[in-house]
């Protein structure tokens, strides 16, 4: 058996923590696709249903950074306890109203406004406690493990989550809140002092912009940040060409699901093999050949459009996500210092949020005025400026094995360190 894997699961606070994030993600997915259903179930009005989702996106996006400061000021334990608590009281409330017919369109805008409150506030807390918890040399691993659980969560949520609406609307948002109630136990389970460091220096750190301003020096982790968000929204962009190119030739809707199957068990096959990854090759390598990869397997969707290929495609094309994401988002969180992690991360998730929301619509643009072909071609023309800029890329250049991430130090933050750099 591999022994750093083993010494991981040998952490208890790991074992807590994986336990508590595990279920904040079954309540966020279960919960998110329940809210969806019901917007339209109770308001019997599309509009109305998707202004309910354009609600909860926005009150997200306004309090991302916000959350930052939080999870830069506060234990990310007591956060963790507040996130449960606060999310368990909006589901549990939702389906207590919904149960005694007491809720109306209004009451589920300002319920939504406050669920994606919630999220923003407290969404890069559990990301910003993981490297106190494991340290250094198994944060890599951790990260892998974590979005491997993520992707089966996500490929589960809906058909539960639908499942359960259709025995009654109110089944899954009452999973949701029991999930965010055990967030909660989990947290409490936690004995290390999730405290940030560096709480007393000065008002620049303390600030919200000091996560802004230290991206504004630095480099190495601008360039990181560009690329992950980058390739996600191209991969946003091909997979919603895909599936409405699928609909224009008139693909029936189970096989399009089938596509976005074989999408969620190509990340599934790729944390499986993620820990023989991390160990035989280089951080800058898996960066690399990872952004290659996906380039390379998206370059087939200009040569066809047969439903059992591009579901091939989708599968080689999502497999490197995970190894990829395990190694930049771990070596990108040590390079930060813990005093600003949450403000940087908090940023780093806006603007893949803000990418992300942006790739649809590019891709509905370009497949209604422009065709198919310049639909798949304009995302895997960025996609290949995106790997020609990692493989010459410093920052990228610098990320190591995963077994010398022990050596791997933050930035400097002082205001005396920035001007020697």
């Amino acid at each position: 058996m591999n022994p750093p894997r083993l010494g991981l699961w040998r952490v208890r606070d790991y074992r807590a923590w994986f336990a508590g994030d595990t279920l904040t993600q079954v309540g966020l997915s279960i919960g998110a696709f329940a809210f969806t259903l019901l917007g339209y179930y109770v308001t019997s009005d599309a509009f109305l249903a998707g202004l309910i989702g354009t609600v909860s996106a926005v009150a997200r996006a306004v309090s991302t950074l916000p959350g930052g400061v939080l999870a830069d000021r506060f234990d990310a334990r007591r956060l963790m306890i507040w996130s449960g608590a606060s999310a368990f009281a909006i589901y549990a409330g939702l389906s207590a109203m919904y149960v005694t017919g007491t809720l109306t369109t209004a009451a589920l805008i300002v319920i939504a406004a406050g669920e994606g409150l919630v999220v923003g506030l407290f969404f890069t807390v559990t990301d910003v406690a993981l490297p106190r918890i494991v340290g250094k040399r198994f944060l890599a691993e951790a990260s892998a493990a974590n979005q491997s659980r993520d992707a089966a969560i996500r490929l589960a949520a809906a058909p539960v989550s639908g499942l359960l609406f259709g025995v009654h609307p109110s089944l899954p948002l009452i999973v949701s809140a029991v999930a965010r109630l055990g967030e909660v136990g989990s947290a409490l389970a936690i004995r290390k002092d999730l405290s940030p460091e560096g709480l007393g220096d000065g008002a620049g750190v303390r600030s919200l912009a000091a996560g802004r301003r230290w991206l504004a020096v630095w480099r190495q982790p601008r360039t990181l940040i560009g690329l992950i968000v980058l390739v996600n929204f191209c991969l946003g962009a091909c997979g919603m060409t895909i599936v409405l190119s699928q609909q224009q030739t008139g693909t029936p809707a189970w096989q399009i699901g089938t596509i976005q199957t074989m999408q969620g068990a190509g990340v599934l096959a790729g944390g499986a093999v993620a820990g023989w990854i991390l160990r035989r090759y280089s951080g800058r390598a898996i960066v690399r050949l990872s952004i290659c990869m996906i380039t390379l397997a998206f370059t087939a969707l200009l040569v066809t459009q047969s439903v059992p290929a591009v579901a091939v495609i989708g599968f080689v094309a999502s497999m490197p996500l995970i190894p990829l994401n395990a190694v930049q988002g771990s070596y990108l969180a040590l390079i930060i210092p813990d005093q600003i992690r949450g403000r940087v991360l908090s940023l780093s998730s806006l603007l893949g949020a803000l990418a992300g929301g942006a790739a649809p619509l590019l891709a509905g643009a370009l497949l209604e005025y422009a065709g198919y072909y310049l639909a798949v071609g304009v995302p895997l023309a960025i996609l290949a400026g995106t790997a020609v800029a990692a493989a010459l890329s410093r920052a990228v250049g610098a990320i190591p094995r995963r077994s010398e991430f022990d050596q791997v130090e933050p930035l400097p933050l002082s205001a005396g360190a920035i001007a020697d750099a």
